[in-house]
Formats: structure tokens, sequence, C-alpha cells
């Protein structure tokens, strides 16, 4: 994805809480100073209400900095991706103890994350799935860490909406080899978008996650 937004504050606290939120998520993103000159590839900027009027862009949204920051960039990821409908909408997650996740619409990445946890892994699939539509929806999920993927599966299972398929994918060769310190995050996000456009094994929802 190109670079399409811009955080645009002298707000210390909006900043940080703007930048933390974005870096997660891994969209790329630019600082402005308030009064400086937005780039032609700037779609959206986000800034705070007392400074907007300094700001001139074709969309422009105003952060709360007391809100979660993660609301205002899914809007802004929305605006720029052009639609919120899916005609397939996939969501590939490396489990382990840090689970990678990807989101996949219409054969383009549209996020990656890395989470510690099955519970938080299942947050960010329910928004993920309340946030976007598509005619098709699938959870494919690695067939590793058994431990940690049943739990995942057993939540899923319990909060998804039933039109929203669940599938076992093997791992196989989805693992990159990185070694150097402070990849592991980028590794759990590599193998989630290789398992999300790999095939799998439907798993009845309901029944204890059997799959066929």
């Amino acid at each position: 994805m190109r670079t399409k937004i811009a955080v645009v504050t002298a707000s210390g606290k909006a900043y940080y809480r703007l930048v933390s939120e974005l870096k997660r998520k891994r969209v790329p993103f630019i600082i402005v100073n308030p009064g400086e000159t937005l780039p032609l590839n700037v779609e959206v900027a986000i800034t705070t209400e007392s400074e907007k009027s300094g700001v001139h862009c074709s969309t422009i949204l105003t952060y709360d900095e007391v809100a979660d920051p993660s609301t205002i960039i899914e809007e802004a990821l929305r605006v720029i991706r052009g639609k919120h409908r899916y005609e397939s909408l996939v969501v590939g997650i490396d489990p382990g103890k840090d689970f990678g996740i990807a989101v996949i619409g219409d054969g383009a990445v549209l996020e990656t994350e890395s989470v510690s946890g099955g519970e938080d892994a299942a947050v960010e699939v329910l928004r993920v799935m309340e946030q976007l539509e598509g005619d098709r929806r699938v959870v494919k999920i690695g067939d590793g860490a058994d431990e940690y993927r049943s739990r995942l599966i057993t939540i899923l299972d319990r909060e998804l909406p039933l039109d929203v398929d669940i599938e076992s994918v093997e791992e196989g060769g989805t693992t990159r080899n990185i070694t150097t310190s402070g990849r592991r995050g980028f590794r759990d996000a590599s193998s989630a978008i290789k398992i999300s456009m790999r095939r799998g094994r439907k798993i009845v929802r309901g029944s204890g996650w059997r799959s066929f």
C-alpha cells in the first residue's frame, strides 16, 4: 500500500497514540507538521479538532485524544481503499504464542499485524468482520501450534456469525526463515498472508470444530 495517510498534529498525546496504532497495523503513513503543505499522494489527513482549520486535504479526519485510535484509522483505510465490501474477504492466521494476522480483500493485502494470545486474535477477527463486508467471508487458520489454535477456533466458532466460514490450512512451507532480532512479528504476518492464500479444510461450525 502506498503512503496515502498523513498524521498532522502538534499534540504529543494524539501523535503517540495515532503513530503507535498505525505502526502496529503496519499501515504506511507520513508525519507532517501543522501548516505544512501535504504531498499530492496523501488522500487522508488525520488531525485534531483544534488544528483542522490549518490542514488542506481532500479528506480530513479529526481525532479525539481520549478515543480509541483504531476507529479513526479504520475510517482512513476505508477512504483510501474506496470500498468496504469485497467479493472475497479472508483473514489468515498463523497461530502460536504470537498470532500473525493478515486481512485479504479480493486478493489484496489490506492489513497485517501480530498479537499475543488467542483472545486478542479473536478480538481482531471479530473487528474485521464487523467493519468490513464480503460476499464470502472466511477465516483460515494454520494447523500448527495446536494448543493455541484450538483455543482460538473455540472462541471464533462461538462468536462469529454463522455465515463466516472457518478453515484449517496446512502450514508446511509458510514460515519464513527470518532470524533477525525484532523480526518475529514480520515473520508471523508473512506466514499469515501465505495461509490466507491456501485452500483449507472447512471446519463444521458448532461441532466441536470437526473438519472435513
